[in-house]
């Protein structure tokens, strides 16, 4: 993929003010508005300045991004304060962080309108059309794919399989305490990371012409991808013992393939007792919490990685495995599809299909074998898809959403 330098702000394209909470996606979005020129203020819950790194506790020192200039930073500290005390006291979190995160919106809106500058939106701040100067727009960056499907999709599963019951006794308390997300209504343009989450926005009634797909990056790796050593196929999965991530597939699809000359390694800090119950078998290990080094041995280490999800909006992780040079497995219901690798790097699948699961269990552990599997080249490709590439994107899109836009 070649990389075009972001394009030069115009005299008619609009600064835009960009909120979020903490430190979501590693600040790539407001740095690469910083970086393009296109960044009015970025109004966030805390923000460290460098003077104050050396007497914060770690968890806010590392609120700082190099490149994003602290004179260009605003802090709604009572959304600090709320989520503050909603930890102190133990208060239900997601009625904590409805309301931060309203205050922040409302931050941003008022910081937007003041200095005559567009609004950039992680979903959660949009609960209304927020009133801006006139003529500038408001563009929503949709990181989740939107609930009405991902429900549709988790409850046609759970008929299949039962088993997952604590799981979706999670996801339906998570809905009944989550608003509808309506973000897209009151924005010009949408951003998300997935073709998945563009599919679930136009279920939901979004204009496909409002959204554009931007696929996220990662660091590159500083080291090639060592090769794997001799012996059985090493299968790992690395997320949360969900439903939604489809773990019980790969379970079943394990005990279906049955493969002796393979092992499969779950690191996951918490599971659903009966997707553990279905782990129970030959050649399967779990892990609870692991370091950073503990992980990136564990990457180092695998041949394969495997998550078969129900839906992501995107899967950062099948970009970190990339990075350390697995092959990756996954399904069509994530951002895999968006990645255009080739077979040699990805095996996609489609969701719930247990069978394709176990034949690629098969396949890949008669790859190894063979000596099919090759790390240094399944890295290179991964290395298309940095932070440097999602940042060019989101500058140009951003520099593209002219002034006077009008929600259809």
């Amino acid at each position: 993929m070649t990389v075009a330098s972001p394009t030069p702000p115009n005299a008619e394209a609009p600064r835009f003010v960009c909120v979020h909470n903490r430190n979501r996606d590693a600040y790539e979005v407001p740095l690469a508005l910083a970086e393009a020129g296109v960044l009015d203020t970025f109004v966030t819950d805390f923000y460290a300045r460098p003077s104050w790194q050396s007497v914060l506790p770690g968890f806010l020192a590392r609120r700082h991004k190099p490149g994003i200039p602290p004179a260009r930073t605003a802090m709604g500290f009572a959304s600090f304060a709320v989520q503050y005390a909603g930890e102190v006291l133990r208060l239900p979190m997601e009625k904590v962080f409805s309301l931060s995160d309203r205050l922040l919106g409302m931050t941003a809106a008022r910081v937007a309108r003041r200095h005559g500058a567009g609004l950039y939106a992680y979903s959660s701040y949009l609960n209304d059309r927020p009133r801006l100067a006139p003529g500038m727009p408001v563009i929503d960056f949709e990181f989740h794919p939107h609930p009405g499907l991902s429900t549709e999709i988790l409850r046609a599963d759970f008929a299949r399989f039962p088993q997952v019951a604590w799981s979706m006794a999670l996801e339906e308390h998570g809905n009944a305490h989550e608003q509808i997300n309506v973000a897209w209504r009151h924005a010009d343009a949408v951003v998300c990371a997935s073709a998945m989450t563009r599919r679930s926005l136009e279920h939901a009634g979004c204009p496909p012409e409002r959204i554009t797909v931007i696929p996220y990056g990662t660091k590159r790796s500083a080291k090639p991808a060592a090769p794997r050593a001799a012996g059985p196929c090493r299968f790992l999965f690395v997320g949360q013992g969900l439903s939604r991530k489809g773990l019980h597939h790969l379970a079943a699809a394990w005990a279906v393939a049955a493969p002796v000359d393979a092992e499969l390694t779950v690191v996951s800090y918490r599971i659903d007792p009966g997707i553990e119950t279905m782990l129970m078998q030959p050649g399967v290990r779990r892990f609870g919490y692991q370091s950073r080094a503990e992980l990136d041995a564990l990457f180092a280490a695998a041949d394969v990685f495997i998550m078969p999800s129900l839906i992501e909006g995107f899967g950062l992780v099948y970009l970190e495995a990339l990075q350390a040079g697995c092959h990756i497995v996954g399904t069509g219901n994530t951002g895999l599809p968006d990645l255009n690798l080739s077979p040699s790097a990805a095996t996609i699948l489609q969701v719930g299909d247990i069978d394709a699961i176990a034949a690629a269990i098969t396949d890949l552990a008669g790859r190894k074998a063979a000596g099919a599997l090759d790390p240094a080249a399944i890295q290179a490709e991964g290395e298309q898809w940095t932070w440097a590439h999602f940042r060019r994107a989101i500058a140009d899109h951003a520099a593209s959403v002219a002034p006077a836009a009008v929600v259809a």
